[in-house]
């Protein structure tokens, strides 16, 4: 997704998209006006002969057998960027032995659309795809009053998942947490596993497409979605691991105390707290009750 020179680790943008790839796939590729029936998600990841992973955003094998290759982009299209898309192609066709056709998804606020790249006897073409001519404000409107009197279905789900790529007046934090609004509120007819992924997609077009600003307008929203709370509960794991390795380099004890104080720190229930002692540390549970009781007991004193 606009990615300059990626290599192991994939942007967050691109973890959540591939996330959503099985929910938008049937309904993404017609309503791009992309051509061809989809059979299945393809790989997207590819190890170069240089042991680089090769990323790419979507791949859909269709029924005719062909491939469809999709980028998205929020800034302008760059010769780089074309050798990119060329590699993928190149990889993915004799890898899989199959026909590639690349199609880039390009927001509204790119500037000029670069779609061929001549190199040597070569002339190598993308397919762009711009959203501007798409104004946002009705889309949402439409949704918005389909909503108070029915289901919205997947058609009118994946047109909000895609509002940041479209034009219009409305501001970039506003379009997206109204759209965040209106997924919450499907909450019944997706399921949790799906209502995550949409509201990943969401997520990782504000992280690419709004400014630090921006972000702390939408910030509360996020927080209050299944995403939000997911997210909120990996940076818990994270952050009892990193106290718990800390204190473990001075013994097992202090492990054992960087663990009752870092889930302390990050508001965990002493349930919890205590099974994560009897899992991590091998204790009985009357050993773990014990503990906790020490160390909590040691971080109230002044």
């Amino acid at each position: 997704m606009g990615n300059r020179g990626r290599t192991a680790k994939q942007p967050l943008e691109d973890r959540a998209l591939k996330a959503a790839a099985q929910f938008m796939g049937q309904e993404l590729l017609p309503f791009l006006g992309i051509e061809g029936t989809m059979k299945r998600i393809a790989p997207t990841e590819q190890v170069h002969m240089e042991i680089r992973d090769l990323m790419e955003d979507f791949n859909f094998e269709m029924e005719d057998g062909t491939w469809k290759h999709l980028e998205f982009e929020s800034d302008r299209i760059t010769k780089e960027d074309l050798r990119r898309f060329r590699a993928y192609e190149a990889v993915l066709s004799y890898q899989y032995k199959v026909e590639v056709s690349t199609y880039v998804i390009c927001s509204f606020g790119v500037p000029t659309v670069r779609c061929e790249l001549r190199e040597g006897f070569n002339l190598y073409r993308v397919q762009v795809i711009r959203m501007k001519e798409k104004d946002v404000g009705p889309m949402i409107e439409e949704c918005e009053k389909k909503q108070k009197e029915e289901r919205l279905c997947r058609e009118d789900l994946i047109k909000l998942l895609l509002v940041p790529l479209m034009g219009g007046e409305m501001s970039q934090p506003e379009r997206i947490q109204r759209c965040l609004n209106m997924v919450k509120k499907e909450k019944e007819s997706l399921g949790r596993e799906d209502m995550a992924r949409m509201q990943a997609v969401l997520y990782a077009l504000a992280m690419k497409f709004l400014t630090p600003e921006e972000l702390m307008e939408v910030k509360e929203g996020i927080k209050m979605t299944i995403l939000g709370e997911m997210i909120r509960q990996d940076g818990i794991e994270e952050g009892m691991e990193k106290g718990i390795e800390k204190g473990m380099e001075k013994g097992v004890e202090k492990g054992i105390q960087a663990l009752v104080e870092s889930c302390r720190e990050f508001g965990v229930p002493s349930s919890e707290i205590i099974l994560k002692l009897i899992e991590k540390f091998e204790m009985t549970k009357e050993e773990a009750e014990e503990r906790y009781r020490k160390y909590c007991s040691s971080s109230n004193t002044p």
